[in-house]
Formats: C-alpha cells, sequence, structure tokens
C-alpha cells in the first residue's frame, strides 16, 4: 500500500498563519455589517466572543495534541459519540470550509471594484481563474504553500495595523465618532457576540493540519490562542481606527471602508496598498480553508465514511482526489451561487459553527472520563468545569444565529443535510453490500497505526 500519512513541514508561526488566515478575510468589506450590527460598539462584542471562545481553544487543543490526526473534529467525535454522530460533525465541518469559497470570492472582487470598476461576470472569471490556479499549488509541497501562507499573512498584519495607526494619529480620528458605542444598545451587543462567533472560525483548521505539525504538540496551544490573538488585532484596530474617522452614517453609505477612508485622508497610496494586501489575505483565507477541506475528507476516508479515493496522496504528500473535489466545489459555489448566498453566510456559519463546537466539547467530556489512559501532552485544567461552559456557550451561539436566519438560509442548511444523509446512506449501503472492506473503523491511539486503505 502506497504510504497515506501526511508529512511533517509545518512551524509554529506557520500553523498560527495557516489559523489566522482562515479567520481574517477581506475586514474592509465585512466591517460595514459589524457597525450595521452594532456601531463601533462591535469591537467589545468582538472581544467579549474572543474570551468566551478561548475556552474552546482550550479544549481544542488537549484534543488535538491527544489525536493530532488529518479528520480532526470527525475522529474525536466518532471515539466518544459513534461513528454515526462523526459523520454527522464532518459533515457540519465540510460546510464550513465550502462556505468560504465564495466568501473568499466575493471579498476580492469588491476590493478589485476599488481599483477599477468590473462587471459581476468578470468577478466570477477572475475569481474562477484564482481558484483553478490554487488548485495546482494545493497539490505542490506543502512548504511551498506554507512560507507563502507564512509572508502573506504577516505582511498583511504589519499593513493592517500600521494603516489603523496612520489613521488615528492623522489628526481627523475623533473619539465623538465612535460615541455612543452601541448603535443599537444591549441588543446590538449581545447580537454581535453571537453573530460574530463567524469571525472565528478558523482556529479550527489546525485539528485537521496538526498531522503535519513539526513542533512539540504541547505547545499546540499557543497555535490556538496566537491564531485568535492576532484575529482580534486586526478586527479590533480596523473597527476603532476607521470608525473615529468617519462614525456610522459614512461607512453605512460606503462600498468598501478602509481604502475609502484613505482616500478621505488624501492617502490614495495607502488605500492601494490596503487592497492588494487584502486580496492577498483572502488567497491565504482560501488556502486555510481549502488545505482543511481535503484533509477532513482524508480523515473520514480512513474511517470508512467516504470512498478510498480520499486517502489517494500525490508524490508531494497532498491528497489529490480530495483537493480535486474541494476545488470542483469552491469553483462551483463561487461561479453558481447566487448573490444573497453571502446574506446567508453570518447566521449558517453561526448555527453550524455552533453544532460543531458543542459536539467536540461533549466529546471532550465524555472522552475524559471513557479513556483518561490515553496521553495527552497538553491537558486543560479544571477541564470539566470549561467543558460545562463550552456545551453552554454552544447552545447560546446555536440559539442566537437561529433566530437570526431567514428562509433562505433555512433552505441552504436543508438542503445541504439533505446532501448529507445521501452520502451517509451510501457508506451504510456499502458496509451491507461490502463489510469486509467497509466495515465502519473508529480512528484513536490505540489503532491508529492500522491500514485503513480499502482496495477495489
Amino acid at each position: 500500500m502506497e504510504n497515506n500519512n501526511l508529512r511533517k513541514t509545518i512551524t509554529l508561526p506557520g500553523m498560527i498563519a495557516m489559523a489566522a488566515g482562515g479567520m481574517v478575510a477581506a475586514w474592509m468589506v465585512e466591517i460595514k455589517y459589524w457597525f450595521e450590527i452594532g456601531g463601533a460598539g462591535s469591537v467589545w462584542s468582538l472581544i467579549t466572543c474572543a474570551v468566551l471562545v478561548l475556552p474552546l481553544c482550550f479544549i481544542y487543543s488537549e484534543m488535538t495534541s491527544m489525536m493530532p490526526y488529518a479528520g480532526g473534529q470527525n475522529l474525536w467525535v466518532s471515539n466518544a459519540l459513534g461513528w454515526n454522530t462523526g459523520f454527522c460533525a464532518c459533515w457540519l465541518i465540510m460546510l464550513l470550509y465550502v462556505m468560504a469559497m465564495p466568501t473568499v470570492a466575493y471579498g476580492i472582487a469588491s476590493m478589485l471594484g476599488y481599483l477599477y470598476p468590473i462587471t459581476s461576470l468578470q468577478t466570477k472569471i477572475i475569481a474562477t481563474v484564482i481558484l483553478v490556479a490554487w488548485y495546482f499549488l494545493t497539490n505542490s509541497e506543502l512548504k511551498i504553500l506554507a512560507r507563502m501562507q507564512n509572508i502573506l499573512f504577516w505582511s498583511t498584519l504589519v499593513v493592517a495595523v500600521g494603516a489603523d495607526i496612520i489613521f488615528i494619529v492623522s489628526g481627523r480620528w475623533s473619539y465623538g465618532n465612535i460615541t455612543p458605542w452601541f448603535r443599537y444598545g444591549t441588543t446590538g451587543y449581545t447580537a454581535g457576540i453571537g453573530l460574530l462567533i463567524m469571525k472565528f472560525v478558523g482556529f479550527d483548521l489546525i485539528p485537521q493540519l496538526s498531522e503535519e505539525a513539526n513542533f512539540p504538540k504541547k505547545d499546540l496551544w499557543k497555535a490556538f490562542v496566537g491564531s485568535i490573538g492576532c484575529t482580534v488585532l486586526i478586527y479590533g484596530l480596523a473597527i476603532v481606527a476607521v470608525g473615529g474617522v468617519v462614525g456610522n452614517q459614512w461607512i453605512d453609505e460606503t462600498d468598501i471602508v478602509d481604502p475609502r477612508v484613505a482616500d478621505l485622508l488624501g492617502m490614495h497610496w495607502l488605500g492601494l496598498i490596503i487592497v492588494i494586501m487584502g486580496a492577498l489575505t483572502c488567497i491565504t483565507t482560501l488556502s486555510s480553508f481549502w488545505l482543511s477541506a481535503s484533509r477532513i475528507l482524508l480523515g473520514a476516508a480512513k474511517q470508512h465514511q467516504m470512498t478510498p479515493k480520499f486517502m489517494e496522496l500525490n508524490k508531494h504528500g497532498q491528497p489529490a482526489f480530495g483537493n480535486l473535489i474541494v476545488g470542483i466545489l469552491s469553483i462551483y459555489f463561487t461561479v453558481f451561487a447566487p448573490e444573497a448566498w453571502v446574506n446567508y453566510i453570518y447566521t449558517i456559519y453561526g448555527v453550524t459553527a455552533g453544532l460543531v463546537y458543542l459536539l467536540v466539547t461533549i466529546s471532550f467530556l465524555r472522552l475524559r472520563k471513557t479513556h483518561p489512559e490515553w496521553d495527552r501532552p497538553y491537558k486543560l485544567r479544571g477541564g470539566a468545569f470549561w467543558g460545562v461552559f463550552g456545551v453552554c456557550f454552544c447552545v447560546w451561539v446555536i440559539y442566537t444565529n437561529a433566530l437570526a436566519m431567514n428562509l433562505g438560509a433555512w433552505v441552504v442548511l436543508a438542503v445541504y443535510a439533505a446532501l448529507g444523509v445521501i452520502f451517509w446512506g451510501y457508506a451504510k449501503y456499502r458496509q451491507r453490500s461490502d463489510p469486509e472492506r467497509w466495515a465502519p473503523v473508529v480512528i484513536s491511539p490505540d489503532t491508529v497505526d492500522r491500514d485503513y486503505s480499502l482496495e477495489e
């Protein structure tokens, strides 16, 4: 059998860049939505959400250090709650990753519109070209992609923070422009906490990539905390910086915020830099989700939840078939998804992420009891307390986002769930028709070294 183990090539800074790259996207486009929710006070919603997410990060840190295998959450849930529930977790995670693709494409298109007006058709053509190019990159050696990710993300961090500092010291920044902090009072603040959970979907990419980490597993928590910290820094500082220069009404009426603020200050050169780095940041987001999606499929294939073709690695150690399927889905949702799709994403993301995090947290509590003997290079102190806290937080996130979902969002979620039932049904059918090669498998520290390939 061809080796289906991934290569260990990701450093700690690279892991932070991969995860934060999944969280930091086209903030200068999305910031309008944040101001619509709660005005400049959305920065406090963001910070509060980050604080509430941190316990989940530490739970993920323990689980990842215990089972640092491609497939991540699917494997954890399968061990704790069974193969079928693990499949459900895998399908939910894939929705998070697939939905990121049109978001990235529309973000790039909005920023290109700052440089030169383009039509909707031209937007789709450019997005498709980018996706096709990225497909070939994802099939090359991961260290090349990781090096690109490192350079692009850390450069974006410097540009974003530098631009915000320039806005604040420009002489046009006024504290009065960001007060009152909360545009819609307490309601806007609490709604922002629940809805902004979407902006932290990205730290959960680390489990998918952990098998390729070349640093100690006990240090995985640093990647989780580091990626969250970078995200809060970029988003939070941007809210305060642009809000203090122009205020709510101006932001409501513009298209792409940060570059327009630079133009207002007579710094078109800075606007150009922000747009260029913003577009490159979107590419790092695309990379992070793409790589993680192919690896969640690889893990599912090892557990016989998906076709064994997802286990096939090319000469560079990349899951070739997985990358192909992710590429096809990315192009489809970018080119054919209606523009209204973007309006659904926040609430669908919130409900889906809440469900995934809830399953992980319950699995964390259960595996603490059922398998205390498994090695945990990183172990969360007060695990029972934080587990219960995590369950309560996840239920609240699901409830908040479900209330905000419109009919279109529910239809999208229902159709996706129906597709999941079809794929699950196929796996169950193969279990009955070919039990020797499709028997359910659950990968754990006790079984990880076995051969999970299905010979056709």
